[in-house]
């Protein structure tokens, strides 16, 4: 797992909320990139070694204020960020996923003169489908 933490705070593309449900990788990271013992650790948030030795070893569930104490006593704040959700459609994102890209990336091959080209071709092959259509209906 991925622990974006800075000087500062938590930052980069992570999900807080994510990293807080792993007290012991949180401490662990903040405490090595602190370059501190547990013991060092403990004595700058005025606990003791063995506290921050439980959570770190995932044997104790330590409460949100706990947490916000060892990581400000190793350098780091937790930050957290609302973002709404991006509401998606279904039959836009099947057709993202089935589309042949292929044919999008040769299109923007092309020069805007070259792509005015092909939108006349393929306009001037619809109208003879149309033609043809029509004509074929009349003979029926």
């Amino acid at each position: 797992m991925a622990l974006y933490l800075d000087e500062g705070g938590l930052c980069g593309y992570y999900d807080s909320m994510k990293a807080l449900s792993h007290p012991a990788r949180l401490l662990q990271e903040a405490r090595a990139r602190a370059a501190l013992t547990q013991r060092a650790l403990a004595q700058r948030a005025r606990t003791t070694q063995s506290v921050v030795a439980r959570i770190e070893n995932g044997r104790t569930n330590p409460t949100f204020d706990t947490i916000e104490r060892l990581l400000a006593a190793a350098g780091f704040t937790v930050g957290m960020e609302l973002v709404p959700r991006v509401a998606t459609d279904p039959i836009v994102d099947a057709f993202k996923r089935d589309i042949d890209r292929s044919l999008l990336r040769r299109n923007l091959e092309k020069t805007p003169d070259e792509r005015i080209e092909s939108l006349q071709a393929l306009a001037r092959f619809a109208e003879e489908a149309r033609r043809a259509g029509r004509a074929e209906r009349k003979t029926q």
